[in-house]
């Protein structure tokens, strides 16, 4: 029997409470609230609160791993908490451990240097170019964590130098309550960006899990990255553990961390479990990602699509057509990179799917989603992206969860996506594809 066979944990809880998911989205068209931070009144879930609400339920423990942690009021309640006697840690990714004075502004490329500016702006709330020890208590939550002397980690601690992204977001509170999202803690990924009026916030989903046996799998992953809390144990450092399932009152919901180690087979990584449930789809598979470059995913897509099963995905635009994108698969296309070179083992289909494209999106704002709706039944769900390395390299989320009413608010949010989308191969790419082709061919290639 295999290790992953042999880790896959099934728990039955006990009490008569359900695991009591619950769904977010900032876009939500059916809910409004008004920006905390730009108080701009603007249609969607307020994720931020929902953070704010479960820190508030604490009575022993809050445990966070996010890439980055930029709310202020998250942090200030972390600090109230704290001061009450609760056990709060944080882990970072290495790259947003910073505040706005200990920034690195020589290191920072272009996308690095807009996310500072955002800092800057956000703290300096006189706009007189200059931060006061007032203006960092009040906006700058890294240095609010610190001056609270709440423990953070990042994933240079275990003697590395970060070389996976720590890209997890998620929360745990009292070993019972677990708050996993597509979101950032930031502004941009929650509300939008203070520089940018327009911007409504990344679109991104939030769920928030109550449920003991799911709140130990995610602690058991905390306490490998945290390790003795002076050296922790990120990517590969990490022990592996298969797809973990709970089971509660007709609602399961299977867990599993990345990285895999290549030294496992591909169908025991992340990647592996959703290629799994999509095997399973016998009527349609729906998503919305950031990225999507996985060939073998591509493959498993296009053994259902050829079976019958009903095909939609939309893609952030910034990655939706690169050569290396499984969307060009999908409309059975190829294309050179500018070294005129075609992807490895790529394959596109030989029939195109007929719902493909990308969102239409407020300005400053991307599709930051990694989910997909399986038979209007099935959600998966987390921080990773169908991509290599997130499956190989980074420190990871991803829950698939099976319940029709959590399914139908995904296939909602699918919808309003769609309505406002570019459907198929826009012009200006079959322009490139022929440019390339034309280059790569003169060359001999």
């Amino acid at each position: 029997m295999k290790l992953w066979q042999l880790t896959l944990l099934t728990f039955f809880l006990s009490t008569s409470a359900s695991a009591g998911v619950k769904a977010y989205f900032n876009h939500n068209p059916n809910s409004s609230y008004t920006d905390p931070y730009r108080n701009i009144s603007r249609k969607g879930d307020d994720l931020e609160k929902v953070i704010l609400e479960n820190i508030s339920k604490a009575k022993k423990s809050i445990f966070i791993a996010v890439q980055e942690l930029r709310l202020p009021l998250v942090a200030q309640a972390l600090v109230a908490k704290k001061k009450e006697g609760i056990d709060v840690r944080v882990v970072l990714e290495h790259d947003y451990n910073y505040t706005v004075v200990t920034q690195r502004d020589a290191q920072e490329d272009q996308y690095e240097a807009t996310k500072l500016n955002e800092l800057k702006a956000l703290v300096d709330i006189n706009k007189d170019g200059k931060f006061t020890k007032a203006e960092l208590d009040e906006r700058d939550a890294v240095y609010i964590l610190e001056a609270g002397k709440i423990p953070v980690m990042d994933d240079t601690f275990d003697n590395s130098h970060g070389s996976g992204l720590m890209h997890h977001k998620f929360m745990i509170v009292d070993s019972k309550i677990v708050v996993v999202s597509s979101a950032n803690f930031t502004l941009s990924c929650i509300h939008g960006d203070l520089l940018a009026p327009s911007s409504r916030g990344n679109a991104n989903s939030m769920m928030v899990i109550t449920s003991q046996a799911a709140g130990e799998i995610f602690e058991e992953e905390f306490s490998q990255l945290w390790g003795n809390g002076k050296r922790g144990n990120f990517g590969h450092n990490k022990t592996y553990r298969g797809p973990q399932t709970i089971n509660d009152r007709g609602t399961k919901i299977t867990i599993q961390f990345s990285p895999t180690s290549a030294r496992y087979n591909w169908e025991e990584s992340v990647n592996g479990l959703i290629a799994q449930f999509i095997s399973k789809a016998s009527q349609s598979v729906k998503s919305a990602l950031f990225v999507y470059s996985d060939q073998k995913l591509s493959n498993v897509l296009e053994k259902r699509f050829r079976s019958g099963v009903e095909m939609g995905f939309l893609i952030e635009p910034k990655f939706a057509f690169r050569e290396y994108s499984e969307l060009l698969d999908m409309g059975g296309l190829k294309m050179y990179s500018q070294k005129c070179t075609y992807e490895a083992d790529n394959r596109p289909w030989q029939k195109a799917a007929s719902e493909f494209g990308i969102p239409t999106l407020d300005r400053g704002d991307v599709l930051h989603h990694k989910f997909a709706v399986l038979d209007s039944k099935v959600v998966i769900m987390g921080s990773q992206n169908w991509s290599e390395a997130a499956n190989y390299v980074n420190d990871e989320t991803l829950i698939v969860v099976e319940n029709t009413e959590i399914s139908d608010q995904y296939s909602r949010e699918y919808a309003r996506l769609l309505a406002n989308s570019r459907i198929g191969a826009p012009i200006y790419l079959k322009k490139e594809i022929a440019r390339l082709e034309s280059e790569c061919d003169g060359r001999g290639y």
